[in-house]
């Protein structure tokens, strides 16, 4: 069978529709779902898991903590230019720890299985922001020969859905802003210290990196968006690759393929945690004997460039797979050359995709997004199901579906 777009496009459509964590359609949309796989053959497992949003609480925190440490600074000034050192010097200490901070908190912000102690991190995590019950979809077939020297191949799609009072475009234009002017003040104001010439652009490069937090304290999730291309697409992209190996003896005869369907990945990316982590011993032998490879999903199907997300960390993760096995990243780049299909290295700091909790620990795990003029609609009521286009859906099916022939 191959891969027919406008199938996978009518998948998406069908659960276009707003479905935010703990609204209740995000549970009748799980359902569709995995009533789809059973209808191709795939035995599905409901895994729910509880999690809270400290991440979002402790991220807002650091905005506010970076802001003040801005104003105590500029404040300081008038006492001399030793005054503001301290502040300055604090401000660079928290830039260069919110990344392992962030990573620290997303990680025990996710309730451990019952039999699995609490510990006092995991429990001050979960008692922060508000707390969820959600369910990931775990889609495998068990009509198959029990090879554990096979690869094991996991397609992944988020199902959830979230809207934001603020455009994709300014939030990335804030971020961005707010994180180089904080870095830029930081180092004009110890700059300062030597030559007083630098004072007025410190004075100035601050106040911007202040009008670019502020607005980021005010960030909402709500359910007004429907989420067509974020991530509907994705899904309709997964289903229609599943119907189609499911069809497909001859590959399933020589690779693992598993299904997953997460949640609240636009909770930063709780299911895919939730998943890892319960999990994380079973794949690590699934990559000692067949290697593992983890493809993400993500906003597919639209009229855009195909784009590969988290190329270095695919090609670093040379433990995951047999020596003899390529990485993932270097058989999707190959299958697009072959198929003449323009593949682009994608690099946004900040960005978050389901394949960024398997990738930190080791496992071969990318991401393909495509990008194009309608991708600015997402997190908007205008993510709508108009917004989907045949060629996204066709790109990236025959793209993924030849690499899969390729892997077996």
């Amino acid at each position: 069978m191959e891969f027919e777009a406008e199938v996978a496009l009518n998948y998406a459509r069908a659960i276009s529709r707003p479905r935010q964590v703990g609204s209740g359609e995000d549970e009748r949309v799980a359902e569709e779902v995995a009533a789809r796989l059973e209808q191709f053959g795939y035995q599905v497992e409901r895994q729910p898991f509880q999690f809270s949003t400290a991440p979002t609480w402790f991220l807002k925190l650091e905005i506010l903590g970076g802001l003040l440490l801005i104003l105590t600074t500029l404040l300081a000034r008038r006492y001399g230019p030793w005054a503001e050192a301290l502040p300055t010097v604090m401000l660079l200490l928290l830039l260069f720890v919110i990344g392992p901070i962030n990573r620290v908190v997303e990680a025990n912000s996710v309730a451990p299985d019952p039999d699995t102690p609490v510990s006092r991190w995991s429990a001050l995590c979960l008692r922060m922001g508000d707390r969820y019950t959600s369910t990931n979809l775990v889609g495998t077939r068990h009509d198959l020969p029990d090879d554990p020297s096979l690869p094991h191949l996991y397609l992944v799609a988020h199902y959830d859905s979230k809207s934001q009072w603020m455009s994709l475009a300014v939030r990335i234009v804030l971020f961005t802003t707010a994180i180089i002017g904080s870095l830029s003040f930081a180092g004009l104001t110890l700059s300062e210290l030597a030559h007083p010439a630098f004072a007025f652009a410190a004075n100035v490069v601050g106040v911007v990196a202040i009008g670019a937090s502020l607005p980021l304290l005010f960030l909402d999730v709500g359910n007004t968006s429907p989420g067509a291309i974020d991530n509907a697409s994705g899904v309709g992209t997964v289903l229609h690759l599943a119907e189609c190996l499911a069809r497909r003896s001859d590959l399933l005869d020589k690779l693992h393929v598993a299904v997953l369907m997460t949640s609240a990945e636009e909770l930063t990316l709780r299911g895919a945690s939730a998943f890892v982590r319960r999990h994380e011993d079973e794949l690590r032998r699934q990559a000692e004997c067949g290697g593992l490879y983890i493809l993400n999903f993500d906003g597919t199907g639209v009229d855009g460039m195909l784009y590969v997300v988290g190329e270095e960390n695919g090609r670093r993760a040379s433990h995951a797979r047999p020596a003899s096995h390529a990485s993932l990243v270097d058989l999707v780049r190959a299958t697009c050359s072959e198929l003449q299909v323009p593949l682009g290295r994608f690099l946004l700091p900040g960005a978050m995709f389901d394949h960024i909790p398997f990738a930190r620990r080791g496992f071969d795990a990318v991401s393909l997004i495509a990008v194009g003029g309608t991708s600015w609609a997402v997190h908007t009521p205008a993510d709508s199901a108009d917004k989907l286009h045949i060629r996204g859906f066709e790109q990236a099916g025959r793209v993924v579906l030849r690499a899969i022939e390729k892997l077996a």
